[in-house]
């Protein structure tokens, strides 16, 4: 009985060790999944940040050009200063 239990005990730490080991290399992997994601996150809200400062920088032109447009027809004189 006693060498059974024995047996079954190296059994079961041959097979924890097995695992300890796979769950190990799973970390591994993950982690190098994990580091991708996260650079590839980071270069889009780059990407995306830049886009919105040309495009609020666009929209800024144009409510000027506007507004100026505006400003000269209703205060411009109809006859010329000289």
């Amino acid at each position: 009985m006693e060498k059974m239990i024995l047996s079954l005990d190296k059994k079961i730490d041959v097979q924890f060790v097995e695992l300890k080991s796979e769950i190990k290399s799973l970390e591994d992997k993950l982690g190098g999944e994990i580091k991708r994601v996260e650079e590839k996150v980071s270069g889009i809200d780059k990407r995306i940040s830049n886009e919105e400062f040309i495009s609020r920088g666009a929209l800024t032109a144009v409510f000027i050009s506007v507004a100026a447009g505006v400003i000269k027809y209703l205060f411009s004189s109809p006859v010329p200063i000289m």
